[in-house]
């Protein structure tokens, strides 16, 4: 086997494995980890319900515990366990709050001033998915290059700084254009949420109203 095919068939590989790890980590989680989040989603949730007058350092450390992070609001943390679908809620809202924010006024997720039009997102998922593309050509670009331009297969080795140096940068783009569609996701789904949740709550009160005595 030529040494270009073995470091073609490297790199493939390579690039299979670092795709397959970053969509795994933004997609899904081990069974460890969503045990481990369970646990704490519940010992939160019930420690609140027990001892609703606890102190307000208290409940902004439990939600912070909730979320995994302590980079958002407790009450945006708070309004998205309110939702139907909460534990994706609040993992998109965890990866795309640069682009989102709660709007307190009408109590939901909405985009941030500089992202509310559709045109201010496309063209962002345009340039970040084309980036994409740009950086792991250049990534590739010594592999590329050794047939078109007649080179010595050891050109290739350049991979060694290209392919991390342009890699980062383009899992990096993939990212932020990820982030903008989570976004998306996140705020037209209250669309289905949000009567649901209402629904809930009027169902709640009614169950807890006192009924008047006919005279």
């Amino acid at each position: 086997m030529e040494f270009a095919t073995i470091v073609q068939l490297l790199t493939v590989m390579g690039i299979v494995a670092a795709a397959t790890k970053v969509i795994r980590e933004l997609l899904f989680m081990g069974k460890s980890r969503l045990t481990e989040e369970y646990r704490v989603a519940r010992d939160v949730l019930k420690d609140m319900e027990q001892n609703p007058n606890q102190h307000p350092l208290v409940v902004e450390r439990g939600y912070f515990a909730i979320a995994g992070t302590s980079a958002i609001n407790p009450a945006d943390v708070a309004y998205l366990i309110s939702l139907v679908d909460p534990a994706k809620s609040l993992k998109d809202y965890v990866l795309s709050r640069q682009y989102v924010e709660l709007d307190a006024r009408r109590h939901r997720i909405d985009f941030r001033p500089k992202y509310k039009s559709s045109f201010s997102r496309i063209w962002r998922k345009t340039w970040y998915g084309t980036m994409y593309v740009v950086w792991w050509l250049i990534a590739m670009a010594p592999l590329l290059l050794i047939q078109p331009l007649s080179l010595e297969p050891k050109f290739a080795l350049w991979m060694g700084i290209t392919l991390p140096v342009a890699g980062f940068f383009g899992v990096s783009s993939l990212i932020d254009c990820l982030k903008i569609s989570r976004s998306e996701k996140l705020v037209k789904s209250q669309e289905q949420h949000t009567p649901r949740i209402l629904v809930s709550r009027e169902s709640k009160k009614s169950t807890i109203t006192p009924t008047k005595n006919p005279s």
